[in-house]
């Protein structure tokens, strides 16, 4: 009977073994997938940091080129250029502070090769972390979007 028993109990504790191990590995995907598209935005946006240093140049020339043409320009026309770049340099900033957070805040390992952590709490931990990560991104890629598109709109009059 107490052989029976220790049997049934050892039964018992693999089967939740294997229940928490399939629950982790199921969240350990769960974070890979996030992880990939959350540098996916990142790696989208990336190369628009250099046509965001460009519009700045070019607007700032442009705004040199009306004062220069008119000695009694009004402040208000050069407004949308200073505001253009003040949101150019602002969504610049957006993603620097972006990518140090983030590289702060997961291993080089986890952005690369998937998540690290093994037990239950840690992974949901990191999972948050990551969730609030991509949506900063999103964030972070439609303030660059909108600052790009504002500023070829202004050059284009």
């Amino acid at each position: 009977m107490y052989k029976i028993f220790k049997i049934s109990l050892l039964s018992l504790l693999i089967s939740l073994g294997a229940c928490q191990s399939n629950n982790n590995e199921e969240e350990s995907k769960a974070f890979d997938k996030q992880m990939k598209e959350t540098v996916k935005i990142h790696d989208d946006v990336m190369p628009e940091l250099g046509e965001i240093n460009s519009m700045i140049e070019r607007l700032e020339a442009e705004k040199e080129n009306l004062k220069s043409e008119s000695e009694d320009l009004k402040e208000e026309t050069l407004r949308p250029y200073d505001q253009a770049i003040v949101d150019l340099k602002r969504s610049h900033e957006m993603m620097m502070s972006w990518m140090e957070n983030f590289s702060n805040t997961f291993s080089r390992t986890e952005i690369n090769e998937g998540l690290q952590a093994k037990d239950k709490d840690s992974i949901k931990a990191k999972m948050k972390s990551l969730n609030t990560h991509y949506e900063s991104a999103e964030e972070m890629k439609k303030a660059i979007t909108d600052a790009l598109e504002n500023a070829q709109k202004l050059l284009a009059k």
